[in-house]
């Protein structure tokens, strides 16, 4: 399926805003970013299809996968999203079979929230292609070079988590 991103004349309107316009000296660095998380969020949002869940509950369901077990209020406070909210995300994910609720052991006044192990395998299943993509691209940098672009990666997140608009 063609889309307008595609297209050759769209590429440039997503990677070439100029540098003047970021206030970055870097602009080969700007575009690169800009591609890279345009890429990220189209794989993230044909995943979620695939999956047959919208954006928000797989956003959750991507947090969960690295931090599970979690408290509803844990998970809301990770996604962004309300409390009351969340309890709508966390019904819907238990009736699609993703997550499943838990008496915390040792807090039984605590609910905790975990993905069913086989909806865990189907979300790694959707990421396996790109994964092993990636490590075949990636096997020609060194690991000094690959921790710099960790590095790099590590101080980004830092950098936008400290942005968002509130």
């Amino acid at each position: 399926m063609s889309t307008k991103l595609d297209q050759p004349e769209f590429e440039g309107q997503i990677a070439g805003t100029p540098a003047s316009a970021t206030g970055s000296g870097h602009p080969d660095l700007v575009e690169a970013m800009r591609a890279y998380r345009m890429a990220v969020d189209i794989f993230d949002e044909a995943v979620a299809d695939k999956l047959g869940l919208n954006r928000t509950d797989f956003r959750c369901i991507d947090i969960l996968d690295q931090h599970q077990p979690m408290t509803a209020g844990s998970l809301a406070h990770a996604s962004r999203l309300s409390t009351g909210t969340i309890t709508f995300v966390i019904d819907r994910l238990e009736a699609a079979g993703f997550v499943r609720r838990l008496r915390d052991e040792d807090d039984r006044r605590r609910v905790l929230v975990e993905m069913v192990p086989a909806a865990q395998l189907k979300v790694h299943a959707c990421h396996l292609p790109m994964i092993e993509d990636a490590r075949t691209a990636l096997a020609e940098f060194a690991a000094d070079e690959l921790a710099v672009v960790c590095k790099f990666l590590r101080i980004s997140t830092i950098v936008f988590q400290r942005n968002v608009p509130t």
